[in-house]
This record gives C-alpha cells, structure tokens and sequence, in this order.
C-alpha cells in the first residue's frame, strides 16, 4: 500500500504526522510522493487562512486521485469534520482524540500507541520530540483549547529513551515541543526535571526548547539552559501585544512589566541569546495608541525576531463577537510590523559579526553549507562540508539580510 502525507500548522502536528506514517510504514506501507492510495492530512485550525489554504488542498488531491482514500486528522478535522467530508466521498476523519488510532486503523494490525515517539524525521536534519499535549489557557482569540481541550504529557521514561534514540540514531539537535511545552507534568515530573536530566547524557547533540509561554519561564529553568552547554542559546516566547489593554482582552496572563522582566531574566544569564516572539495585529478595538504602544514596546525589548499573525476571528472563541477593524487597517498595521521584525533581525544579526556561534550544519545550496546557528539564525558558509555536524562558525558580515561567515577548525 503507497502512501503519501502532509501536515499544516504547528510543530506538534509535523510530529503525529511523522510517527503515524513511521508506524504504517513499519507496517508495510511505502511511501510515494506521486503515485499513492492513501493520502494523510494532519490539519491546522488556527486561522481562517490557513482553513481556506486546506480546503483548497484537499479538493486538488481528491481531484487528482478520485479513487484513494483520504484521511484527515488534526485541529480542522476535530472541528468541521462535516464541511470537509463535503468535498469526498473517499475522506475518513480521525479527530485528534483518535489520532494514535489511525496506523493500526488503515493497516488493519494493531499497532501500539506510543504517544506519537519517532525514531528519525523523515528528510529532516533535526529531529522533533512531542512531548505535551493540549492547552486549557483558553485566550479569546484562539481556538486551539476547543479541538486540543485534553491536557496530557508524554511519561519521562519513554521522552528520555526515545530522545537517546534519536541521538542513537545520529540526529545531532533535538527540539522539544507540545501545544504548551511549559505544561509538561510527567506523574508530577515536570519540564525542569527533564532538562537536568538531557543535560547529564553523554553525546554530540544539542537540545532545542520550542515556544514557551512567559509564565512558564522560569529562573530554575534559565539557569539549567543557561549552565549547561547542552541546550541551545534561543528562547521563542509570545506575547501576542504590547498593549496591556489588548492583552487583557486577549485574556493572556501576564503584562508588559512581567513579560519584559522574563527578558532580563535571560539576559542576565545568557550572552546574546537569539529572543524570538509571536505577536498579532488588529485584535478587536485594537487603537492607533494600542498598536503605536505595542510597536514602541516590541522594539525596546530588542528581540531577535517577530512571528506576525493578522487577527482572524475564530469561531467558539471569546473574540468572535468582538467587532472586527477593518481590513484595510489590519494590512496596514500588518505591512508596519513586518518592517519592525526585519530591522530587529537586521539589529541582531549585525550584534553578531565577529561572534563564534556553535552551529549545525544542515544543508547545501549553490555550493555552499547553510548552518543553524545556536541562536537560530542561518549562516552560509562559502564551502561545502559534511551536513550534521556540530561546530563553531565565526560570522564575518551581513548582506541582504544574509549572514556570511566562516567554520573555526
């Protein structure tokens, strides 16, 4: 049986969709980018772009394949499960609760579940752990907790073997992930406690934290990453506005004072950390003074770089009945904080120059190796080495936006 997939949105759908294919494949399935019987999508809810962009996708695969089965999983599939069969009579849905049921489903074995544990990431040079599932924050805005509502965490055993599997395996960075990584509670074992325990395991690799919330930074937490070679110099932490009106509005749980005293705090302990945020534009009565406000505090806390997300009403969500601005000013505002991110990257990467920065190599292009900086920035190096390796790389220049620099043997 061929089959073929393709996964929208998060991180942690990239994950389930790669340890559900690892699983079929185990089964005997092949994998088969044009030729396949059995077409996987993992979904994405977020937006309605990304919903419209789905849709879309769905039609030219059922188009292309009358005959196959389709199977749709994930946060659109848990919510619209009737718009989308719509499209196919061949469409399976699988909501996320039934998720790990989908390998033992289609290969009529039954197949374990594992909690979504992988043992490689299929054409990938870094490899993703899922290690949480699930948010009960409930913002106004976001309708993740209505199709991820059940709040679960990978057991500590199984994340630490299937991480020293990984490394078994070769993969030289491993970043950690859930729908809230900072709610990561293993029968009362929490995040902190499996870092202590990465950073004590022997190996050439490194780890990578993914997006944490800011009230889940903690100083116990800066100190293990900030001690420790081990973890990598990078923290991604939303804030979504730098409006403390906006933000209650959005029911976030922090304000600018406390989000901004996170900062600090990993300054304090961390040279030149590569600081990334999420933040979205044109939230409901969001003023002039609102965004101007939020722009002027974005730009003091001197990030490294911006996730920009335009608002876009979701349905279930508090936010839903809120008047939307109108469309022209939320490009606008959108168009102006997309200039801010690019002078924040441009501000750090010119911070870098003449900086060594421990970096994976992870590709090449036009005869040249990009790496992965420790700070998650890219560097390209004008020779070609071996990918996967972990090294130091002395950034010489800026230009175009590009960091160039050189590898230190």
């Amino acid at each position: 049986m061929k089959i073929y997939f393709k996964s929208f949105g998060c991180r942690t759908n990239q994950i389930e969709i790669e340890s559900i294919v690892e699983n079929l494949v185990s089964a005997g399935f092949v994998v088969s980018e044009n030729d396949w019987d059995v077409f996987l999508i993992n979904s994405c809810s977020v937006t309605a772009r990304a919903e419209n962009e789905e849709i879309s996708f769905i039609k030219k695969i059922a188009s292309k394949n009358p005959d196959a089965r389709i199977v749709i999983t994930g946060c659109m599939a848990s919510l619209f499960a009737e718009r989308i069969k719509k499209i196919s009579k061949n469409i399976e849905i699988f909501k996320n609760d039934e998720k790990e049921k989908i390998p033992s489903a289609l290969s009529g074995r039954d197949i374990p579940t594992n909690y979504f544990s992988i043992n490689g990431f299929y054409s990938k040079t870094r490899a993703f752990v899922k290690l949480q599932d699930g948010c009960n924050l409930k913002c106004s805005y976001c309708i993740v907790p209505f199709a991820r509502s059940s709040i679960s965490s990978k057991p500590f055993d199984t994340a630490v073997d299937e991480i020293k599997r990984l490394i078994d395996n070769g993969y030289k960075e491993i970043v950690l992930s859930g729908t809230r990584l900072g709610a990561y509670d293993s029968g009362g074992k929490k995040l902190n406690e499996l870092l202590r325990m990465l950073s004590s395991l022997k190996g050439d690799f490194r780890v990578r934290l993914s997006s944490l919330e800011p009230m889940e930074i903690n100083e116990e937490l800066v100190d293990i990453c900030s001690n420790s070679e081990r973890f990598c110099n990078y923290f991604h932490i939303p804030l979504q506005s730098g409006s403390d009106r906006i933000l209650s509005l959005m029911r976030r749980p922090y304000n600018r004072s406390f989000y901004s005293k996170r900062m600090e705090l990993i300054r304090k302990r961390m040279k030149n950390p590569g600081l990334y945020s999420d933040i979205i534009v044109g939230f409901p009565s969001e003023s002039d003074d609102d965004f101007n406000n939020s722009m002027d505090f974005i730009s003091s806390l001197g990030l490294s770089g911006l996730h920009i997300f335009t608002y876009s009403k979701r349905p279930y969500t508090a936010s839903e009945s809120m008047p939307e601005l109108d469309e022209r000013i939320k490009k606008e505002r959108s168009k102006k904080a997309h200039m801010l991110d690019k002078k924040l990257r441009d501000d750090y990467k010119k911070s870098l120059i003449g900086e060594v920065v421990i970096s994976l190599s992870l590709k090449h292009k036009d005869g040249k190796t990009i790496f992965l900086g420790s700070n998650f920035v890219e560097i390209v190096v004008d020779e070609v080495f071996e990918t996967n390796i972990i090294c130091p790389v002395i950034i010489n220049n800026l230009s175009d936006g590009i960091l160039y620099g050189k590898r230190v043997i």
